[in-house]
């Protein structure tokens, strides 16, 4: 598997195979790629000519970014390989970035995502009534 800076190409790819649960976030990150692929900001993790997960993250102010992630239905044969290489590529990015706090988002019905959540070494900071651009409950991670 390689880890590669993030193109329009990659999202498009996502955007096509991801699980619809992604759809609202997906919407979020097409608006904003040029943010995402500046370099260091985004990535995706390929292989066997697929995207099985892109993932970056978008500076709120110094110091502090918002983490994203959407994984394609790809990801399923290469689950725990996409997984491990996310995790040290998060750890590596928030040192070379020199961040001090990452945050991240997810749908409370999206049981999936709250296990990456944790496994990455974030922490819940609580339940967000009707956050989400789709009107849905959303809980917040960190990770400092």
């Amino acid at each position: 598997m390689m880890v590669v800076p993030l193109t329009r190409a990659h999202v498009l790819y996502a955007s096509k195979n991801a699980p619809k649960q992604n759809d609202a976030q997906l919407g979020l990150v097409l608006a904003a790629l040029p943010t995402f692929t500046v370099p260091g900001r985004g990535l995706a993790f390929l292989g066997e000519g697929k995207v099985y997960a892109v993932t970056g993250l978008a500076p709120l102010w110094d110091g502090v970014s918002e983490a994203w992630f959407i994984p394609t239905e790809d990801m399923q044969h290469k689950k725990v390989q996409t997984i491990r290489l996310v995790r040290r590529e998060l750890d590596a990015a928030i040192k070379r970035l020199k961040l001090r706090r990452v945050q991240a988002v997810v749908r409370s019905d999206f049981e999936g995502a709250h296990k990456l959540a944790k496994f990455l070494g974030f922490q819940s900071e609580g339940l967000m009534k009707q956050y989400g651009p789709d009107g849905l409950d959303y809980e917040r991670y960190a990770k400092w």
